[in-house]
Parts: C-alpha cells; sequence; structure tokens
C-alpha cells in the first residue's frame, strides 16, 4: 500500500511539473505576441492614434470620425463589417470575413453569407473579450484596427480554423452606433 501511495504521489508530482512548463510556455508565447503587437504599432502606424483599452490595441485608421460625440457604450447597438486575421509579425490569414470586397479580393468566401453587415448589442460579453475591448469606443463611420493577444481571443481552444494560442487582428468598418440609453 505504501509503494503504491508513493508511485502516486510520484505521478501527480510529475502531473503538476508538466502543467507548470506548459503554463509558463503559454505566458512566453503571450508575452511575445504582445511585444510583436507593440513592434507593429510603433513600426507601421507610429503616426495614428492607437486606444489601448485592458489587453487591446485599436488603432484608427479613419480620424476624421473622432469629432463626433456619440461613442459605443454597453448597451448601444453596433453595426459592422470586418476582416479577422490571424495575426504572426502583422495581420495575416485571413480567417473570417462579413466584407464582400475583402472576401473578393483575398479569395475567400463571406462568412456570413445571411446578412452582409453584422449587428449586435454590445455588452461586456458579446464577443471575445478582445474584441469588446477594442470595439468599446469606437464612432459610426470609424475604420479601425483591432490588435490582441491570444490572451484576449480564443486563448487555448481551438475555434473554427484558428489555432490554439493565436494571436489575432481584425478590420472593422463601423456602419452605425445607436444609442439604446
Amino acid at each position: 500500500m505504501t509503494r503504491n501511495v508513493l508511485t502516486y504521489l510520484t505521478l501527480l508530482a510529475a502531473a503538476a511539473l508538466l502543467s507548470s512548463c506548459a503554463k509558463e510556455d503559454k505566458e512566453l508565447t503571450i508575452a511575445d505576441q504582445e511585444a510583436a503587437i507593440e513592434t507593429y504599432i510603433s513600426r507601421d502606424f507610429s503616426d495614428y492614434r492607437t486606444v489601448h483599452r485592458n489587453g487591446s490595441n485599436r488603432i484608427i485608421i479613419d480620424s476624421t470620425v473622432l469629432a463626433l460625440p456619440d461613442s459605443l457604450e454597453y448597451g448601444d447597438s453596433l453595426h459592422f463589417y470586418y476582416a479577422g486575421y490571424i495575426f504572426t509579425s502583422s495581420p495575416s490569414s485571413l480567417f473570417s470575413t462579413n466584407n464582400e470586397y475583402v472576401a473578393q479580393e483575398s479569395g475567400y468566401t463571406v462568412t456570413d453569407p445571411d446578412f452582409s453587415v453584422r449587428r449586435i448589442l454590445f455588452t461586456e460579453d458579446c464577443m471575445i473579450s478582445g474584441l469588446v475591448n477594442g470595439l468599446y469606443g469606437v464612432r459610426e463611420g470609424e475604420h479601425c484596427i483591432l490588435l490582441f493577444s491570444a490572451k484576449y481571443g480564443f486563448y487555448d481552444d481551438y475555434v473554427y480554423n484558428i489555432p490554439k494560442l493565436s494571436a489575432l487582428a481584425y478590420e472593422i468598418w463601423v456602419e452605425k452606433v445607436i444609442k439604446n440609453q
């Protein structure tokens, strides 16, 4: 019996060690992704306004909308087009879009065939946190790029055609923000 307990404890310790190493590897991967995102922004978008919010980075491509008074808040409705990309050192593989032009240019099929503009009630949990944090504060007519590490995306889950631990980039075209308050 003592031998069985000793074997069990040894196996348990080995499993904990392996789990700890795997967690460290994931944390290093995320730190590398966040560094690559910062490098990409400072290298390619230093002249653009960037909003950092809870792990998400929003590069505002069209700054003329910044003068508009109403920005997206929780409880509002949002209508937008998007193109989602895997991010390595820049946006690379398109994995989803509802923008017909982007799909056509990329030889991709529109992901949301039933409607072209995505419509959502914007809440704290309506999408993955990287999108929620990045979209908070957008304005009607805004064109932006959202960038975030796997920590704020799908993390360790394989979703659709997105590999585990993938940093993501979304190009967003905001069609309409409807204040519901």
